[in-house]
């Protein structure tokens, strides 16, 4: 190979970040936590400018390997990184990507701790580009001081971030820096570990067909201000569709998703200290979510929007929600804001522990934000300690006064509570107490059954879920 002398040009493009969301939602706790949380997008697109750009030159002769696709192979450590945790090898990361950019290929990342930069590394994770190390807690990016930026871009299609520790050092900086930032179209972070996370784990900005999974991220402290493991928002407008968030396991912070036709399942949320566990946005940001097999515990805090942080906060509509666990949490369990959702076979116990809240809880913003329409089928939601002292879930189910029409419980068990099974409220349309555990199957419509139908037949829901939809059907 003859040798090349490549020029990268880095890109101008000025900040627009100006101000942040202020205000608060008395209906829609999680509605300024998402609003909030637009901030991503905003640094997704100008945050190039904060990642001060650099003109990467390479004038030594380029001898890569090859990958397994015929693409060029670059080893850091080949490169000149120390890899001793005292060096900055930020200059060396900048060049190794710089070349994986030119035509596509894997950037490797021995064994060892790389020291990086405030401003992170400015070679972004490019089309094609896969940066890869050796595994968890073997191979570790750590930042040096206060970030001024993502510690890694991904930004293109195709391109993966896999097997890597990136140690955040718990810096805390006024704005959503992420240590992961991403965009673009199918491409994958897995396998990675972020620690002393600071503000935001991965970051993500729209796209299609990417997924995030079997990561582990971790805060130190939990905090009341926006922080969250997985951040996901709008590009341009777009929220993210045909994405998969899938069994990530997250301590102290938590999971808000804006997007459509995507799967969030298997996650292991813990202690999270802003909205709530696993959040979604509403009608307009969000609907079509399969919502599967994650658990949500040990929430706690009231935040700065004024919200006991929940376990579960999903206003999607048309989203399907089944074998969540959500229990000790400061908040509700499980929150349901979205039209024409199926709630089936989850478990909700020992929640409210600060605030007197429910198992489950029916919402309503608007007209068109709001649970109407939806079915709750075989879900438990109780206090273990019934009867005795401690127990603080005061109801297994509650919705507020008017608004929700046309909600379906059957073969439901909310009752083993604090105070009883439903939550009045003294108007309450679609639920009572005697109606807990009471079948009332003639009512679902048709466009319901047919959802149903299909469900029962999907191979994506557990089994046990998929056998109490056909008994549904079946009555």
């Amino acid at each position: 190979m003859q040798g090349r002398k490549i020029r990268i040009a880095g890109e101008q493009v000025a900040s627009k970040l100006t101000s942040r969301f202020v205000g608060r939602a008395n209906y829609f706790p999680f509605f300024l936590a998402a609003a909030a949380s637009a901030l991503l997008p905003v640094q997704l697109r100008s945050g190039y400018a904060q990642n001060t750009p650099e003109q990467v030159t390479l004038e030594a002769e380029i001898r890569p390997g090859q990958n397994s696709e015929g693409r060029q192979t670059v080893n850091v450590k080949e490169l000149g990184a120390a890899s001793d945790g005292v060096t900055n090898d930020t200059a060396v990361f900048n060049k190794a990507l710089a070349i994986c950019a030119v035509d596509g290929g894997t950037c490797l990342v021995p064994k060892g701790t790389y020291l990086i930069s405030a401003s992170g590394i400015t070679s972004h994770v490019r089309s094609g580009v896969h940066l890869v190390g050796e595994g968890r807690g073997v191979s570790i990016l750590k930042i040096a001081a206060m970030p001024t930026g993502a510690l890694i871009w991904g930004d293109g299609d195709k391109w993966s971030i896999e097997n890597l520790t990136l140690d955040m050092q718990d810096y805390y900086p006024s704005r959503s820096y992420s240590a992961i930032a991403c965009k673009g179209n199918n491409w994958r972070v897995a396998k990675c570990s972020i620690v002393k996370m600071g503000r935001i784990g991965i970051g993500v900005a729209g796209g299609d067909k990417w997924s995030i999974e079997d990561n582990y991220i971790s805060k130190t402290t939990p905090v009341q201000t926006l922080n969250q493991s997985i951040l996901v928002t709008k590009d341009h407008g777009r929220g993210a569709t045909n994405a998969r968030i899938v069994d990530n396991v997250c301590k102290g912070s938590g999971i808000i998703f804006w997007g459509f036709y995507s799967t969030i399942a298997g996650n292991q949320i813990s202690n999270a200290g802003f909205g709530s566990g696993i959040a979604t946005g509403q009608v307009v940001n969000c609907h079509t979510i399969k919502v599967i097999g994650n658990t949500c515990t040990g929430a706690r805090g009231l935040d700065e929007n004024r919200t006991w942080v929940s376990g579960f906060e999903l206003w999607g509509s048309d989203s399907v929600i089944a074998n969540n666990t959500a229990y000790d949490n400061g908040g509700s369990g499980i929150i349901v804001g979205g039209q024409n959702c199926v709630v089936v076979t989850n478990h909700s116990y020992n929640n409210g522990v600060q605030d007197k809240g429910y198992g489950f809880s029916a919402r309503y913003q608007t007209s068109t934000i709001n649970a109407s329409g939806s079915i709750f089928i075989a879900n438990w939601a109780n206090d273990t300690r019934y009867p005795g002292r401690g127990m603080t879930q005061t109801y297994g189910y509650g919705e507020p006064v008017g608004g929700l029409r046309d909600i379906l419980h059957i073969r439901d068990d909310y009752n083993g509570n604090k105070i009883g099974a439903a939550m009045s409220n003294g108007d309450q349309r679609n639920m009572s107490t005697a109606q807990a555990s009471r079948a009332i199957t003639m009512r679902i419509s048709p466009g319901m059954k047919t959802k149903l139908d299909a469900l029962s037949e999907s191979a994506e829901l557990p089994e046990n879920a998929r056998r109490a939809l056909g008994q549904c059907l079946a009555r």
